[in-house]
């Protein structure tokens, strides 16, 4: 049996998931343990815990491991050192890492086979942070990525054609197009649309450019019934008082809902009942909500940013705008809520996309493949 170990931010608890990288590494652990011929140890670290601890569940093994105290700032050496006794206890064939930054530092210094997934492009989200801590541990976290996990890796994971266009030629290594995984459940929604419900799901924070949407929404609330749920962590407790402040200055307080981190039940359910998603960033690379939509058959607006671009077909599954105009976001926004059927055919043909190039399972067979193609390359 092929036994791999899988560097992440897995969920602490499954039915809630926190940003991409966790429902990712959550949906392809669980999708590579219905083929059978795979254990998956899946490895992160705790910031704060004084002690490693390990579970067993059903198809994997997770592992959680003490952080070190000072992580970026002294080369996460001592993570360093946690890692490579416990793979010297496991004895993994292969390391996947589920990033760059952090995890894909210490997997590619870890002496193993090492593949990486490439999620997010640090020095991009950097331009977008104002708080000066934020935007330099990034900026730091994109130095530690580029020299580990980019210009040295020998084989990389792109969820994205975006990805290889950003880091051209200092891309080293074999390059492997696997898109992100969707769980069953995503494509088993029943739409249940409510008149003018508006999901909006990600993190609380100005790079998603949610101020926009609250901006957009005020601009069609006196033609349309509105209702926008925002859903996704509060964590930036100074922008979302400036978002809910933003609700009052344009009367929408009323019609925006902050409903926090949804678990998985609670999202479905959204998306059974959402006319539209919309995810409004500033820089994305391959966002995991825009394919959960397009599964569970609901048209998306986003902007055109990173590699959304890739994802929607711009006026057939969904609509394209740029980052920012707000005019052009309600414009999109009163086009499809005045258009019943353009909703339906959106819907439809964004789940068929999905169906094609997203199920859980076929990206799980995809990414064993390349596992093995790792391997034989290396017995060669």
């Amino acid at each position: 049996m092929l036994r791999v170990a899988m560097i992440t931010d897995y969920p602490d608890d499954e039915g809630v998931v926190d940003g991409g990288v966790q429902a990712v590494s959550k949906y392809l652990v669980k999708a590579m343990a219905q083929t059978g011929d795979i254990h998956v140890d899946v490895i992160g670290f705790r910031y704060g815990a004084t002690k490693s601890e390990t579970i067993r569940a059903d198809g994997y093994t997770r592992h959680i491991l003490p952080g070190g105290r000072f992580g970026a700032i002294t080369g996460y050496w001592q993570d360093q050192r946690s890692l490579n006794r416990l793979l010297k206890t496991i004895s993994p064939d292969i390391v996947h890492s589920q990033g760059v930054g952090h995890d894909g530092t210490v997997a590619a210094r870890s002496g193993y086979p090492v593949v990486t997934t490439i999620h997010g492009i640090f020095s991009e989200e950097a331009k977008h942070i104002e708080s000066f801590h934020r935007r330099t541990r990034h900026r730091l976290l994109d130095m530690l990525s580029e020299y580990h996990c980019i210009r040295h890796a020998k084989h990389t994971i792109l969820i994205s054609p975006y990805v290889g266009e950003h880091w051209g030629d200092k891309l080293s290594g074999q390059k492997y197009m696997i898109a992100n995984p969707v769980a069953p459940g995503f494509f088993d929604v029943s739409r249940n649309e409510e008149n003018g419900r508006i999901l909006f799901a990600g993190r609380l924070y100005k790079l998603k450019g949610v101020a926009d949407l609250i901006s957009a929404v005020a601009t069609v609330s006196g033609t349309m019934n509105a209702k926008l749920v925002l859903a996704g962590s509060l964590d930036d407790s100074d922008y979302v008082e400036f978002l809910k402040a933003e609700t009052r200055r344009l009367g929408v307080e009323k019609r925006v809902e902050f409903a926090g981190i949804l678990g998985e039940e609670r999202l479905l359910d959204e998306l059974s009942r959402a006319a539209v998603l919309v995810l409004p960033s500033y820089q994305e690379t391959a966002p995991m909500v825009i394919q959960e939509a397009m599964a569970s058959g609901v048209p998306v607006i986003a902007t055109r940013v990173g590699g959304t671009s890739y994802q929607i077909d711009d006026g057939e599954s969904g609509f394209l705008v740029e980052a920012g105009d707000v005019e052009a976001l309600a414009d999109r926004l009163l086009r499809l809520f005045s258009d019943d059927q353009l909703r339906i055919d959106m819907g439809r043909a964004a789940r068929e996309r999905a169906s094609d190039d997203y199920r859980a399972i076929n990206v799980a067979k995809a990414t064993i493949d390349v596992y093995r193609k790792i391997l034989a390359r290396n017995q060669s």
